[in-house]
């Protein structure tokens, strides 16, 4: 019996242990949740059964963004157990943190970019129809921080950084957080080579924008909610994912990833101030792509048009060509490029349809011979 207790006692110091180690609060969470193989079954919105897995892997959490932050201040109304998982998923990204603001001495909050959120044309309807639009957590995930010691520029920068502040496992973990959110220049022969994207590249921004922009029944949905009537406009937005492609932006993205002169959806779609939450309607002024905004949000950079005269930024707004797609009916430009894009489609396909036929029988007649 004796051997009994102290085989528990062993097994809950074990536990303890593990549990200082992860150091991520103290709600219990995660005695369930680190499990691997933890998994449910429920419904999903075509009310088909689908396995969820709900392990959550405790060493990558401890170096990920929300680290200090323990799951039930986000999840707050997990309060008994078993928990429904509907109700559990609910998070307000808006709510006040427990971990402090050290510049502002309060508890941080991501309230500021929720409300420019729930402005857009992404939250002003969400409401309405909260499977139709993008939330907080269909763009964004618990990233892991970036390892500073990798990187020679920013070990060599944060050298300075240690002499002031002395604890450099505190100073290495806040300069993680903003590395995770910038830019690092790779530096060879004593010149930035290049600029390494710890976030999305250009082209993973489009596949997440297209994810909803490309499903044309949800987008006719939200045409709906949003009340257009216009047919033509009604087309370019569910031809949008398209008519990017046809771009020399897209295809700048698909030759070169890492090509930081194309543009993207948020280069164009946001504004400069580094908000990428702030995308409005092209007739509210706040609007990257509102005629107003068109010639900062154009030639805002070295890396645009910074050189382009101030009539042709005007053109730049009152242009249908930005998405390259035609549409037919709209007007006499546009039904002229629709008739030479289709032209030119249905001729080239007609050479090369010739051509293998040509081959074709050239090869039977060289068979025939033999």
């Amino acid at each position: 019996m004796r051997a009994f207790i102290m085989f528990l006692l062993g097994v809950l110091t074990l536990c303890g242990t593990a549990r200082a180690n992860v150091n991520i609060g103290d709600d219990g969470c995660l005695y369930c949740h680190r499990l691997k193989g933890l998994m449910v079954v429920e419904d999903n919105s075509k009310g088909e059964k689908v396995i969820k897995d709900c392990s959550i892997n405790d060493a990558k959490y401890l170096h990920s963004v929300h680290r200090n932050i323990h799951c039930t201040e986000c999840h707050t109304k997990a309060t008994s157990y078993p928990h429904n998982r509907a109700v559990v998923r609910e998070v307000n990204c808006a709510a006040k943190c427990h971990v402090i603001d050290p510049a502002t001495k309060r508890p941080f909050s991501h309230a500021a970019v929720y409300k420019t959120w729930e402005e857009s044309v992404h939250g002003k309807n969400y409401k309405k129809a909260p499977d139709l639009y993008p939330n907080c957590q269909y763009c964004h995930t618990n990233r892991l921080l970036v390892d500073i010691k990798k990187f020679e520029t920013l070990e060599g920068s944060f050298d300075r950084c240690y002499l002031c502040h002395n604890n450099k496992e505190w100073s290495a973990d806040r300069l993680a957080h903003v590395a995770s959110r910038m830019d690092i220049p790779e530096i060879k022969n004593g010149y930035v080579f290049q600029f390494i994207k710890t976030r999305r590249d250009g082209w993973q921004i489009v596949e997440l924008c297209a994810s909803c922009h490309e499903d044309k029944k949800k987008m006719e949905e939200a045409i709906k909610i949003e009340g257009i009537h216009n047919k033509y406009l009604k087309q370019r937005i569910l031809e949008a994912v398209e008519s990017y492609e046809k771009t020399m932006h897209s295809k700048m993205l698909y030759l070169d990833r890492s090509d930081t002169r194309a543009a993207d959806c948020l280069d164009c779609h946001t504004n400069k101030d580094g908000n990428f939450h702030d995308i409005f309607h092209k007739d509210d002024p706040r609007s990257s792509i509102n005629p107003r905004n068109i010639e900062q949000t154009c030639g805002r950079s070295t890396e645009c048009h910074p050189l382009a005269p101030k009539y042709h930024m005007k053109n730049f707004a009152e242009t249908k060509w930005v998405h390259v797609d035609p549409v037919l009916g709209e007007d006499l430009s546009q039904t002229i490029a629709w008739g030479v894009e289709e032209g030119m489609f249905w001729m080239a396909a007609s050479v090369i349809l010739f051509a293998a036929i040509v081959v074709i029988l050239d090869t039977l007649k060289f068979v025939r011979r033999k």
